[in-house]
């Protein structure tokens, strides 16, 4: 067996002599942070990708529970989930996931971008953030979250799976069906109800 090489263990395992370089090291760091936010983007964009692949099963039976509440075709989740299966395959289940990736990749790069973001303007000279900045920062980001991606997001989301569910479906795909909300009430379309 072959000893561990010495850097490597200092690195998971720091004592304190390498915290103290570490200190020194980021200390001579140059200030800026670009690379990080945009790490943040892009590490949110792809945790949020699969994040809605593994649960948009349920998101679909929840919409369509919330649709079908005048109409009453469905008796709870289990037999929403079994008429959907018995009608269009297990891929009925992920009718609309489309819509849902195209606004879950943006939605968490937003927030760990504009975490990244606010954290740069936050942490103290040593580099560190303090319990209250890091709270701070993650409100910033939940904010921002819900602005520019959720709530415009979501509107689309319920907009498309009632659109489905009509007899003539107007929407061909997501840009087809962005672009006539925005054509027919504005930018406002996207965060107005039904």
């Amino acid at each position: 067996m072959s000893t561990p090489d010495r850097r490597l263990m200092e690195r998971l395992f720091p004592g304190p002599y390498s915290q103290q370089r570490n200190i020194s090291a980021a200390a001579a760091a140059p200030v800026g942070g670009g690379n990080k936010t945009l790490k943040g983007i892009i590490a949110g964009g792809i945790t949020g990708g699969i994040e809605i692949c593994i649960t948009y099963p349920t998101e679909y039976i929840k919409t369509q529970l919330q649709l079908d509440e005048k109409a009453g075709k469905y008796k709870g989740i289990g037999d929403c989930a079994k008429q959907t299966v018995q009608q269009s395959g297990v891929r009925g289940l992920y009718r609309g996931l489309s819509v849902l990736v195209y606004g879950s990749i943006p939605k968490s790069g937003v927030r760990f971008g504009a975490f990244e973001q606010f954290k740069k303007q936050a942490v103290d000279e040593k580099g560190n953030l303090s319990p209250g900045a890091r709270l701070l920062c993650g409100l910033g980001a939940g904010v921002s979250e819900a602005i520019f991606a959720v709530t415009p997001m979501e509107t689309v989301k319920v907009k498309f799976i009632a659109d489905q569910r009509s007899a003539n479906p107007q929407y061909k795909g997501f840009a087809h069906g962005v672009k006539a909300i925005i054509a027919a009430e504005g930018i406002m379309g996207t965060y107005r109800g039904l």
